[in-house]
């Protein structure tokens, strides 16, 4: 992903911000220029006492505050009191930012009042919102990166949520995208503090942007919480695969409430090239009534396909097993005279192609029930590779057993190869729609626990973990 990042930042002749070169807390800031602004500030770019790139988020809401030279009035005396609940609450929400470090969310490194308000000094970030990507297409919202987006997000925000905090204005724009791809959430101004599940109303405000807010948002008083910026995300990520910002969810509720057809079009079984499930996860977080949607960021992440990771352990991958026909070998004949007789001529036994035997014996002591719990399972068993002895199964099918002894054997031969000194942790072959994972036991290296797995339900990264607690657990 690039962005050209070289174009100015907006300019207007709004009369609510600071002018360029207004200085901040005792000199510490000096505004550069106006960047935006929304419901409860306006955003700045400005330089530290040492020349660095900041961004400065003023608490001003325009329904309430007035600008008078640099100070920041109430409009009213009804307003007055209102207002100064804002200062508190932009204070109070900015120093519970200012505690949270994650790579996706907006770094906090100043939170300060003056001129009769509050301010938060934040990262400076190069790049664009994704609601200017989407709109302007400035870069390829791949499947891949979306998928490798929506991970990270769904993390932030679960990060966001064991801080007791809710977000409360998810939207395309108030995600930013570095230039690399990276995924920022930002503009945390309607945050909300929640504690034992019960939340606390940003001093009786809340942001609500149609097509991205659930309808608890829409009501005073209504019942938000983790699960409303789970919608909130979800509903952003339907609107960068789409293209198109999906449905009021006021709309979608009254078709519910006259048992009419969701007018949203669901994301699953109609855009291609996601992995298998992600849709689905979108499509559930977007659920209007809050308890059918996921309750949790982190139960929503647990639902993700899980994509094969690389890791620093060896593995031998192969991705394809031939059978290659073995030519018998046969002595030069000898003669042998029996005791009477002709004499005949000597041959050796031919040395027979690699065939799966079943078990002769079992070993009593093996427990391989562990294998079942992974998913996608289609059979498992513990395989002497040079006799080829299936010494303990926990099958699930016969085909699958036979395989993984044939795949055992044939990648014996690569174990053999290796240098000296040099260790496998595990061997992954897929094959069709199955995929063979197989743990070398550390002690008796010739022989292997073997799973055979549903490719497209199986997830590679768990089901090694388990397979090598199995492997543990054997004692021969």
């Amino acid at each position: 992903m690039a962005f050209d990042t070289s174009e100015p930042l907006a300019r207007t002749d709004f009369g609510d911000e600071l002018l360029p070169g207004t200085v901040l807390f005792h000199g510490t800031f000096r505004i550069t220029r106006f960047i935006n602004s929304g419901g409860f500030g306006i955003t700045y770019l400005a330089q530290d006492s040492l020349g660095r790139d900041v961004v400065i988020k003023e608490c001003f809401s325009s329904t309430f505050c007035r600008r008078a030279q640099t100070r920041v009035r109430a409009r009213s005396l009804g307003t007055r009191e209102h207002m100064s609940r804002i200062v508190k609450s932009f204070l109070n929400e900015a120093r519970a930012l200012a505690s949270l470090k994650h790579p996706n969310i907006v770094g906090v490194h100043q939170v300060f009042e003056d001129n009769d308000t509050a301010y938060m000094a934040l990262d400076y970030i190069k790049g664009h919102d994704l609601l200017e990507i989407i709109d302007e297409k400035r870069a390829d919202l791949s499947p891949d990166l979306i998928v490798r987006m929506a991970g990270k997000l769904i993390a932030a925000v679960g990060y966001i949520h064991d801080n007791q905090l809710l977000h409360c204005d998810i939207s395309p724009d108030n995600i930013f995208v570095t230039p690399a791809g990276e995924p920022i959430l930002i503009d945390f101004g309607a945050a909300r503090r929640t504690a034992a599940g019960a939340v606390e109303k940003y001093s009786g405000l809340s942001v609500v942007k149609d097509g991205y807010s659930p309808h608890e948002l829409y009501t005073a008083g209504g019942n938000s919480g983790p699960w409303s910026d789970v919608y909130a995300l979800a509903a952003s990520l339907y609107h960068a695969i789409t293209g198109e910002p999906p449905v009021n969810c006021q709309s979608r509720l009254a078709a519910l409430a006259e048992k009419r057809p969701d007018p949203l079009q669901p994301l699953a079984g109609s855009v291609p090239d996601y992995p298998k499930g992600f849709l689905a996860t979108i499509d559930r977080a977007m659920a209007v009534t809050p308890s059918a949607r996921f309750q949790t960021a982190a139960e929503w992440l647990k639902a993700l396909p899980q994509p094969e990771t690389r890791t620093d352990r060896k593995v031998v991958l192969v991705r394809r097993v031939v059978p290659v026909p073995v030519a018998p070998r046969v002595c030069k004949p000898s003669t042998v005279r029996p005791a009477a007789g002709p004499a005949v001529p000597a041959v050796s036994p031919a040395v027979i192609p690699l065939r799966p035997r079943r078990p002769t014996t079992r070993v009593a002591e093996v427990d391989l029930s562990g294998l079942r719990r992974i998913s996608g399972f289609l059979g498992g068993c513990l395989v002497d590779s040079l006799s080829g002895v299936v010494m303990a199964g926990e099958d699930g099918d016969g085909a699958s057993t036979l395989a993984n002894v044939a795949v055992a054997r044939a990648n014996l031969q690569a174990l053999a190869a290796l240098p000296p000194g040099e260790a496998v942790d595990d061997i992954q072959i897929a094959i069709g729609r199955r995929l063979h994972l197989i743990q070398p036991l550390a002690s008796a290296p010739r022989v292997f626990v073997c799973v055979a797995l549903d490719k497209d339900t199986a997830n590679p990264g768990i089901a090694r973990v388990q397979l090598q607690r199995v492997a543990q657990a054997v004692r021969l």
